[in-house]
């Protein structure tokens, strides 16, 4: 690990969706940082640590690594430093990391810990522990103030509760921007085709992403740098018999062009409804008619 010659005011964390508080946190950091004439440095990982920990963990993420990096540098972070959470380091205590990695590789003079947030592998230490060390080794270490949302503090697990209840809403104003799928649009069944509506059926690009829960979503669709709304459906396709095969498949609006194999982002807007079945073809199309008119007049709230 190449040594830095700046020296910094840093934070420790995966950071999942870079969600409004971890935003306040970074918030926090470069008021510490500019108190002291210091630059400022996220510190996170490239995998989730749990899964060095805990060999069957499948993580469910907010966002992807790339998705992740970029959302804490529109943070306006200096540096974001990605270590690798290897069974090594998982060994590493909490003085061994302020030491090794933090003071001497990273530069970090001043360290910022999240009020619920514990490292090293003597995890019965905290943040009394983590200021000791830092007195003996020349970090100051300050504690960030929590971030509420009325009475609940806000975490990556409770956003994604949110989504696999499909109340995307409420994760956009946690996440400060509406949630996004990136996915490759694949061969599909072109039932849809066949009734009039063409769908673009998405293989999401990480299948670690969250899925929110099965329905019709009001979306939009980013290719090529333009910007379409959509009707987009998660679910088992009842109405068609397609068995325990969840697809995600999105009506693109006003929208006629050749996108297999293109990539697509899709941004969820509003949940419009739950996952149905219909008697026939028609009030399945009478449905999509509806849905697409409600989509349209969904408002995009702009970040």
């Amino acid at each position: 690990m190449q040594i830095n010659d700046s020296r910094y005011a840093a934070t420790i964390g995966f950071f999942d969706g870079v969600h409004c508080g971890h935003r306040y946190l970074l918030e926090q950091l470069r008021v510490v940082a500019s108190a002291r004439g210091l630059k400022t440095m996220a510190v996170t990982f490239r995998e989730h640590p749990r899964q060095t920990l805990h060999n069957d963990y499948q993580p469910q993420l907010l966002t992807t690594l790339e998705e992740r990096i970029d959302l804490l540098k529109a943070s306006h972070v200096d540096e974001v430093k990605i270590l690798d959470f290897t069974e090594e380091f998982a060994k590493m205590t909490s003085r061994e990391f302020m030491t090794d990695i933090l003071h001497k590789t990273l530069g970090v003079d001043c360290l910022l810990i999240g009020y619920d947030h514990h490292f090293g592998s003597d995890t019965e230490n905290g943040f009394d522990h983590y200021l000791a060390v830092g007195q003996e080794v020349g970090i100051e270490v300050e504690l960030a103030k929590p971030f509420y949302c009325g009475t609940d503090n806000i975490s990556s697990s409770f956003i994604r509760r949110l989504l696999a209840e499909g109340d995307v809403e409420c994760a956009e104003l946690l996440l400060h921007r509406h949630y996004c799928l990136c996915g490759t649009v694949v061969e599909g069944h072109k039932v849809g085709r066949s009734m009039g509506f063409p769908t673009a059926n998405l293989r999401p690009n990480d299948s670690r992403k969250v899925i929110p829960q099965d329905g019709a979503y009001a979306v939009d669709v980013i290719w090529k740098e333009k910007t379409y709304r959509g009707v987009l459906n998660i679910g088992r396709r009842p109405t068609l018999a397609n068995g325990n095969d969840r697809s995600i498949e999105v009506f693109i609006l006003d929208f006629n062009a050749d996108i297999y194999g293109e990539i697509l982002q899709v941004e969820f807007l509003k949940r419009l409804r739950g996952e149905k079945r219909f008697d026939s073809l028609e009030e399945l199309k009478k449905q999509i008619v509806e849905d697409a008119a409600v989509a349209r007049e969904v408002k995009r709230f702009i970040y």
